[in-house]
């Protein structure tokens, strides 16, 4: 009887692990395959404190209508953008079927200060990253911004935090360029994917006979967003596994998800 009543609750404890898999339902395959691509058509710089500015670009693979969008501003049927400061932007085009891509522009002053940054990364929720900037051009000295900050002579900031981050830099004249910065983090894949494979992807469970298949890097990357979801949630592993992650593991696949998803 005893025998009876212990194979009868493993038999339970396999079945609900294999329901908490199965109930992770694999989405419709993605038409994006990376061929949408952008390109820059042309560009005109601007004057110093003149909004004046174009960038002109094409696409490339679109399937169906096309909307455009620069920085974070409105969506546009045009793939022309006007009345631009100096500075940096990013235009993403997205097609009929939610596919997107995008491309890096920067508006020059022609009479002015320019710049240029590099960026060090930080470590996973914490705040260690670094934004160096150079000048050139325009009256000197030359005066640099964080975000909604004072400016300072200094022209490197320290002890940042994963994420964007907007960069002004001023000449004497006051002639003026805004800059974009992303720090990332030193997450790199091959954590994820150990994290992921080792815990999720096992005997029963997203090993390539359930869905999604997580053995392998194309199957983590694109199911990122859900991975992150369901571990940030703890359900995945499912309890019934007997797996758990700890909070760095968890943490490190969200710092990951943010950066991009990338397979480096």
């Amino acid at each position: 009887m005893k025998k009876s009543r212990l194979l009868l609750i493993v038999g339970l404890t396999y079945v609900l692990y294999l329901w908490a898999c199965s109930s992770d339902k694999e989405p419709a395959p993605s038409v994006c395959d990376g061929s949408l691509l952008l390109n820059l058509i042309s560009k005109t710089d601007a004057a110093c404190g003149l909004d004046e500015g174009v960038i002109e670009v094409g696409i490339v693979g679109n399937i169906g209508a096309v909307s455009y969008q620069l920085n974070n501003g409105a969506s546009q049927s045009s793939s022309v953008f006007t009345g631009l400061s100096a500075g940096s932007y990013t235009v993403t085009a997205t097609d009929s079927e939610g596919c997107t891509t995008t491309v890096d522009v920067t508006i020059q002053n022609q009479d002015g200060v320019n710049a240029s940054l590099t960026t060090s990364e930080t470590q996973c929720d914490a705040a260690s990253g670094d934004i160096t900037i150079s000048a050139s051009g325009g009256q000197q000295p030359y005066e640099f911004k964080l975000d909604n900050g004072a400016y300072q002579s200094a022209n490197t900031f320290t002890s940042l935090a994963q994420g964007n981050y907007e960069v002004s830099v001023r000449d004497a004249s006051g002639c003026e360029v805004v800059l974009s910065a992303e720090i990332k983090t030193d997450i790199q894949f091959s954590q994820i994917q150990s994290i992921v494979q080792t815990n999720c992807a096992v005997s029963g469970c997203h090993n390539g006979t359930q869905s999604p298949n997580l053995t392998t890097a194309a199957g983590i990357q694109s199911n990122a967003g859900r991975i992150q979801a369901r571990t940030s949630a703890g359900t995945m592993p499912p309890a019934s596994s007997g797996r758990s992650l700890t909070n760095a593991e968890i943490a490190a696949i969200a710092c990951w998800v943010n950066d991009g998803a990338q397979t480096n």
